[in-house]
């Protein structure tokens, strides 16, 4: 009896005192900032009948302070560094300064909250500054990824692909939070391409979810820790080494053959004139005048483009690894890969190599560049083999080209195409994206074959475990 009137007593107290509640978050919480859509605003809308405004906390717990409701939704505003909450043209509440925690807001029973033309799972944090605030969604990384695996990949792919590609953006989230991607800044995530794109429940599949769903919890991992899971839309036969694209060499990001080549038809082409190419140049850094020339002087093994010269009528400028890629951004933007092969102008014809076997091999829409014997043919029986020698026409006469594998090959090779006079450059490629990691049509492409998703991650990330 004692006891009891205890317990109501405690009861009575904080019925009268109005005391907050905590609730507990889940340990997999991150903090997505969304800046695409919600930096440095001035307001917000939320359609939310009713939301619980509270306090978050570094721990993830979250305290509650009280429900509003209007009819009309609310208004979020920030009015010298406070958040001001407002319904109806009226302030309903603000929370002052000097409280510790974050101010949230949340919807009873979990609902996603309806802010402006968008709508997230979990809280919406607002860090003020002056006059505007930032929007900070505070989500469980499952729900996370509910929002991220349908826009990075379509979520009409075989159920083994979304699958895989669940696990690699779960581990590049891990990863990233894990490295401090955005250190010093109040998120662990940006909603943007530098981290992954994110677009809350907009985009949200029932495919999709399902993946997630069955690989909850599931990582990549190397010696043990999350890995830096990279993936883009297709190679176009193969991927590539880390260090040709960034400046680490990871051992779970090797250079891999695509298993199902046909399953990436990526072609695709750019033309750019002289002027353009000058204007490029000169966006990026270089001070040579006017681009008359364009010379790729070095590839990887898999083909892809490591060495872009531009000459110019005061010098000459190299760009190499990814920049020869994203270079163009001033001219219309990145090129799709590194794995393209140039035309017009005066072309210099054939391929200038540091050893005979290394050869172009072009389809009549795109090029690829490595040794004669890493190459197939089908022949008309079906059988898929390996070349040793090949016949060249240059429109005048055939030679025939004959190679054999060694034992061991560098990292790049040697490989002068040079392109001068005419109107300018014309680039063929193939692939989409800078090669590095899984490649999401060729996951496709093997899903359809039969492979499972760990086969998948197994293929594109050597040695890596998978739990």
């Amino acid at each position: 009896m004692n006891r009891l009137m205890k317990f109501l007593s405690v009861l009575l107290l904080i019925f009268v005192m109005g005391a907050a509640s905590v609730v507990a978050v889940n340990a997999t919480t991150v903090r997505v900032g969304l800046t695409r859509n919600f930096g440095n605003r001035i307001s917000v809308s939320i359609a939310n009948p009713t939301i619980t405004v509270g306090r978050g906390h570094e721990d993830g717990s979250f305290t509650a302070t009280r429900d509003l409701t209007s009819a009309g939704g609310f208004v979020i505003s920030a009015q010298g560094g406070q958040i001001v909450v407002a319904a109806g043209g009226a302030t309903v509440f603000t929370f002052t300064g000097g409280t510790p925690g974050n101010p949230q807001i949340r919807i009873p029973g979990g609902a996603p909250v309806q802010i402006s033309d968008y709508s997230y799972r979990g809280a919406m944090e607002f860090i003020a500054s002056g006059n505007t605030f930032l929007v900070v969604n505070v989500v469980s990384l499952e729900d996370y990824l509910r929002g991220v695996v349908p826009v990075e990949m379509s979520p009409s792919f075989h159920l083994e692909a979304l699958k895989a590609q669940a696990i690699a953006a779960r581990t590049f989230a891990m990863y990233s939070i894990n490295g401090n991607r955005h250190s010093g800044q109040p998120f662990d995530l940006c909603n943007r391409e530098h981290c992954q794109v994110y677009l809350g429940t907009a985009r949200e599949h029932e495919n999709t979810n399902r993946a997630v769903r069955d690989t909850a919890g599931v990582l990549l991992r190397y010696g043990g820790q999350p890995i830096l899971s990279s993936f883009f839309a297709c190679c176009g036969g193969v991927t590539d080494n880390s260090e040709n694209v960034w400046v680490a060499a990871l051992p779970y990001l090797r250079a891999v053959q695509g298993v199902v080549p046909g399953h990436e038809p990526v072609v695709w082409e750019r033309t750019f004139t002289w002027a353009q190419l000058t204007q490029a140049a000169n966006a990026a850094g270089a001070n040579i005048g006017t681009v008359t020339g364009l010379s790729i002087s070095q590839t990887s093994l898999g083909g892809r483009v490591q060495e872009l010269t531009f000459i110019g009528t005061n010098g000459q400028w190299t760009r190499s690894g990814e920049a020869v890629r994203t270079m163009f951004g001033s001219v219309g933007g990145s090129l799709r890969s590194r794995n393209f092969h140039m035309g017009g102008g005066s072309f210099a014809a054939g391929v200038v190599v540091n050893t005979p076997a290394s050869v172009t091999i072009t389809n009549g829409t795109a090029f690829n560049f490595g040794e004669l014997s890493t190459f197939r043919v089908l022949t008309p029986y079906g059988a898929m083999v390996y070349l040793s020698q090949a016949y060249v026409d240059n429109g005048q006469s055939t030679q025939r080209i004959t190679g054999t594998a060694t034992a061991t090959t560098p990292a790049t090779t040697s490989h002068t195409e040079t392109v001068t006079g005419g109107q300018g450059v014309t680039f063929y490629g193939q692939g989409w994206g800078h090669g590095v990691g899984m490649s999401q049509r060729g996951a496709e492409g093997m899903a359809r074959q039969g492979f499972t998703y760990r086969q998948i991650l197994h293929h594109y990330y050597t040695g890596v475990e998978i739990r």
